[in-house]
């Protein structure tokens, strides 16, 4: 028998999980990886710790799987942030990630300018936002140009990982091409770089890849510690969003792949771009000619942590879901919206001041209506981002991430799109999505059709209940009034605060 390793570099979590031909689970090895969050919306990482808790995952599923042969190793990981190296393949500093906010007034200097704007979003398919290469280049120009003069390459999670397996230094497409690439070409767009001031650093991109490409084998060291052959695979993997869409399925022109996770991500699959569209955002799919018009929250499962921390922190996970089944759609009338990042939101919207709020306490409104509150607004902001997308009532949402879970959750998310919710059988989609694609290029499956039959098996469908469709309806048209109402009320907030930190 063989097996399969997919590795995830999450933003909190570092995975290996173990895989049959089948896609089936066997071992997954986890640690955690908090983010270092340093104040004023600075947020970054280890990365030699990082490598050290992927090295400990991987040896924990070799133990697991003794003396089976490994096939292969895939790779996906966190998105974004700028992740810089020296001539000899050394961090230079810690790595900044998608969720740091500090360019926040350079990314505003950005929106104001226009032409800079659309330059940005019509070649590279992705609005500029906080959290970018691009854009932390850009920062880094003004504010740290002594760490961009030591650097030689810039890479994303993943690929540092790959670098430390294989020794080979390069990018692939589905991670590149967020703000590097031309999105329809998915080559290194260099007049941007011109454009944006940053041309003494074209030398900082390397090669662009295929994820599903072999990137290269074990160098001899860690082939020793990990007591596998040289020549074991190693792939050039893909975006975690990416990777968990590939991971569920989701392959066809009109898929769907929401990820209940750090970030609330939904993925519509898509054969057709428009880079430059408002309220999109374009990212390669694995698939050759595919791609994936990625709407990422920058708050999800956050708002769920933050709410155990708070109003239910003396609850189960399972005595809340319990309790929200039994509840009807807006209980007490209350509204949530989750915009719990102090970098404030990017999807489906752009705005760094936007904050969480509830709307409609009452003397009515109990702890269980305020709980149910959060689990809607997170559904309603799914549906927000669908509303611009390529998607009709035929659609059917693959649900991944750890909210997947909640059977209360996954009812709410049905009623408020109105779709079809199928969740598939295992957890460890992104890092499934990883081997799937090295599973073609290795030969166990002819087409990425193939792969995807033998590899996903759904356990759990969830269709709308319509009565709760039409009561969500109506406070989906609140919410949304609600958050384009609140846009001025965020910015005074904003400056008010920054008076006040000025001592004024």
């Amino acid at each position: 028998m063989g097996f399969l390793i997919g590795i995830d570099v999450g933003t909190s979590n570092v995975k290996a999980v173990l895989f049959d031909k089948e896609g089936h689970e066997k071992k997954v090895a986890m640690r955690k990886n908090a983010p270092l969050h340093l104040g004023d919306s600075k947020v970054e990482q280890d990365m030699n710790v990082l490598w050290d808790k992927v090295l400990s995952c991987l040896k924990e599923v070799l133990e697991f799987a003794k003396v089976n042969k490994i096939l292969g190793i895939g790779l996906t990981g966190q998105g974004e942030g700028c992740w810089l190296v020296d001539k000899e393949g050394k961090p230079i500093s810690q790595s900044l990630l998608w969720s740091d906010g500090r360019a926040k007034g350079l990314v505003d200097k950005i929106v104001d300018n226009k032409d800079l704007y659309n330059t940005i979003y019509s070649h590279t398919g992705t609005p500029p936002l906080t959290g970018t290469a691009l854009t932390l280049l850009m920062w880094s120009k003004e504010n740290r140009p002594e760490i961009l003069e030591k650097a030689d390459k810039i890479m994303f999670a993943k690929d540092w990982i790959r670098y430390k397996l294989t020794g080979e230094i390069a990018l692939e497409s589905s991670d590149a091409g967020t703000s590097l690439l031309n999105i329809d070409t998915l080559k290194f767009e260099e007049s941007l770089f011109d454009k944006v001031g940053l041309s003494e650093y074209k030398h900082l991109i390397s090669s662009v890849n295929k994820s599903y490409e072999i990137a290269g084998n074990l160098t001899p060291e860690v082939a020793n510690v990990l007591n596998l052959p040289e020549e074991t695979p190693v792939s050039y993997g893909a975006l975690d969003v990416i990777a968990t869409t590939m991971g569920v399925g989701a392959i066809h022109p009109g898929d769907i792949c929401t990820i209940l996770g750090t970030t609330c991500a939904t993925n519509i699959v898509t054969d057709v771009i428009e880079a430059g569209k408002e309220n999109s955002r374009f990212e390669k799919h694995i698939l050759d000619n595919m791609y994936v018009d990625l709407k990422p929250t920058m708050s999800g499962t956050t708002n769920i942590d933050w709410l155990f921390q708070t109003v239910a922190k003396d609850l189960s996970y399972q005595e809340v879901d319990e309790n929200l089944i039994t509840l009807p759609p807006v209980p007490t009338g209350v509204i949530y919206h989750p915009y719990l990042s102090t970098a404030g939101e990017r999807s489906p919207f752009y705005d760094s001041n936007a904050r969480s709020s509830f709307f409609g306490l009452n003397n009515r409104t109990d702890r269980f209506s305020m709980i149910k509150s959060v689990y809607e607004g997170i559904g309603f902001s799914i549906r927000d981002c669908l509303e611009y997308a390529n998607v009709n009532e035929n659609s059917v949402i693959y649900l991944a991430g750890g909210g997947a879970a909640s059977k209360a959750w996954k009812q709410i998310i049905a009623d408020i799109t109105g779709l079809t919710i199928v969740v598939l059988e295992g957890t460890e989609f992104a890092a499934k999505g990883s081997v799937m694609g090295m599973a073609v290029t290795l030969g166990l499956y002819e087409t990425f059709e193939d792969a995807t039959r033998s590899m996903t098996h759904a356990n759990e469908i969830y269709h709308p209940i319509n009565e709760n469709a039409v009561i969500y309806n109506e406070f989906y048209g609140l919410y949304k009034t609600l958050r384009n109402g609140y846009t001025d009320l965020w910015a005074e907030r904003t400056k008010i605060l920054e008076k006040l930190n000025r001592g004024e």
